[in-house]
């Protein structure tokens, strides 16, 4: 490891221009051979959360209002990628081109980032690694040429955990690194709403072994999180003005939980519903197939998919269209703190069904697998992923003894794990904690390296998990789904 500690001792400066610079080339890379904005890791299929993106930033720009049309408001999606997608239309015109762009520099961003994180934590040869991890990782690479919030979204809590663990290390001073850990928090916020856990089980981690100094962390804390809330209060005076009534961010909380836990036939879980997911292929379908005649996909999509809490809810067959028509005269902001009502009824109703959910959201929430294919529900093995989380596995075992050392990242990762496990399981989802988990992966492998004075040994140990991947993801790929439905049909 002599030539890799020669490079990490370079100047930092130099380190993170190179990092950003050998990033964006990867992307620009990865934009050429697929070239679309509206597409994610399944290969060939539009995401519609995409779509639903560029048209808000589409009416945004051409004066319209935060909305799926002209002059009709909605919060049902959080504000911050649909405004920068706005910005960015303003000054070019409603090209997504544009946008891409500017997810690619951001995403270009994200490993320098990473490696002045994680040397808060580890040493700068193993921060460098875990930053050349995310410089190459195709999620990320993926996902900074889509119009979607996963890349401003990872680049949002690495700079808040940068801050954080900065200003968390002492209780004198650091007032400037609060203020600023508290805008990234709140812009973090914006762009997607699971942050609030994080901070929960910090005030939790203070009170139970902050030390003598607890009260001046927690007071410093406070400090943090009302920047964050002064940063998302103009977008909460705005839906109190549009719907009358409290809405923090989004109006979507409500129906995401519901989804898993409302009280209609089979399971109460939408997505387990037959006549569901033939509405959706149905309309996969006839969206494809004018797209691939050459219409404009927002056009096409507009209908199907700019939709609301309610919108969806008519996805329900007819058995449910009086349970549907009860929700008439509402707006989506009180058609949300319904559907919040029912889910947690349900989960108090059905305690054992919900604790179940809970139990395999949490299993499968480590599945190295993508999400499925609309048409087919086929998943495909993620290779970057099963190599991933091998050695992050390894490194979160090193790291266990060094607890106050690693609490941030370790109360980072658990609190989105929870959040996955209670709510809506999206392996996309999981792509901020891959990317922290780059740390852990990087330990491993810094050890393996430093334990062994025979240099081929952790070259050895690498490939055989490369190729152990291979493998499974060529031969044991649909025995592990075998398995993944088994425990999915559980309950």
């Amino acid at each position: 490891m002599s030539t890799w500690d020669r490079v990490a001792a370079l100047p930092g400066k130099k380190i993170l221009g190179l990092l950003f610079v050998a990033a964006l080339l990867v992307r620009i890379i990865v934009m050429v051979i697929s070239p679309y904005p509206y597409h994610g890791l399944i290969g060939g299929e539009m995401i519609s959360d995409a779509v639903e993106y560029d048209i808000l930033a589409r009416n945004l720009a051409s004066g319209g209002g935060f909305g799926f049309y002209p002059g009709v408001p909605t919060a049902f999606r959080n504000p911050l990628l649909p405004l920068l997608g706005a910005a960015v239309y303003i000054v070019t015109g409603p090209h997504p081109v544009a946008v891409q762009v500017v997810l690619i520099l951001l995403g270009s961003l994200v490993p320098p980032v990473l490696f002045a994180l994680a040397q808060k934590f580890v040493e700068p040869p193993t921060a460098l690694l875990a930053a050349g991890i995310a410089v190459f990782y195709p999620p990320l690479a993926t996902f900074s040429n889509s119009f979607m919030t996963e890349t401003p979204f990872a680049l949002l809590l690495l700079m808040t955990l940068l801050c954080w663990s900065r200003f968390s290390q002492t209780t004198h001073g650091g007032w400037g690194l609060i203020i600023l850990g508290g805008i990234f928090l709140g812009l973090a916020m914006l762009t997607r709403s699971t942050v609030l856990p994080m901070i929960a089980l910090w005030v939790l981690y203070l009170l139970i072994d902050g030390g003598r100094e607890r009260w001046k962390h927690l007071v410093r804390l406070a400090v943090f999180c009302v920047v964050a809330f002064l940063v998302i209060l103009p977008w909460s005076l705005r839906n109190h003005r549009v719907f009358g009534r409290w809405v923090p961010i989004t109006t979507n909380g409500g129906y995401t939980l519901w989804q898993r836990y409302n009280p209609l036939p089979p399971d109460g879980t939408v997505n387990s519903r037959q006549d569901i997911q033939k509405e959706l292929v149905r309309i996969y379908e006839i969206t494809q197939s004018r797209i691939d005649a050459g219409e404009d996909p927002i056009a096409v999509m507009r209908p199907y998919m700019a939709q609301t809490v309610r919108g969806y809810l008519l996805r329900l067959g007819p058995q449910e269209k009086r349970y549907v028509h009860s929700f008439d005269g509402m707006n989506e902001a009180q058609v949300d703190k319904r559907l919040f009502r029912e889910a947690f009824a349900t989960m108090i109703k059905f305690p054992g069904r919900s604790a179940v959910k809970i139990v395999k959201n949490a299993i499968k929430y480590w599945e190295p697998f993508h999400d499925p294919d609309l048409k087919h529900r086929h998943r495909q093995y993620s290779l970057s992923y099963g190599v991933l989380a091998f050695f992050m596995a390894w490194g979160l075992w090193l790291s266990r003894h060094q607890r106050r050392r690693f609490m941030l990242l370790f109360i980072a990762i658990i609190a989105f794990w929870v959040i996955s496990a209670v709510g809506l399981h999206v392996i996309r989802y999981r792509l901020p904690i891959e990317t922290v988990g780059m740390i852990f992966a990087a330990t491993a492998v810094i050890a393996l390296f430093r334990r062994h004075k025979t240099q081929w040994v952790p070259w050895i140990v690498i490939g055989a998990v490369i190729l152990a991947n291979i493998m499974i993801m060529l031969f044991a790929a649909p025995w592990l789904q075998q398995v993944r439905q088994t425990i999915h049909d559980i309950g």
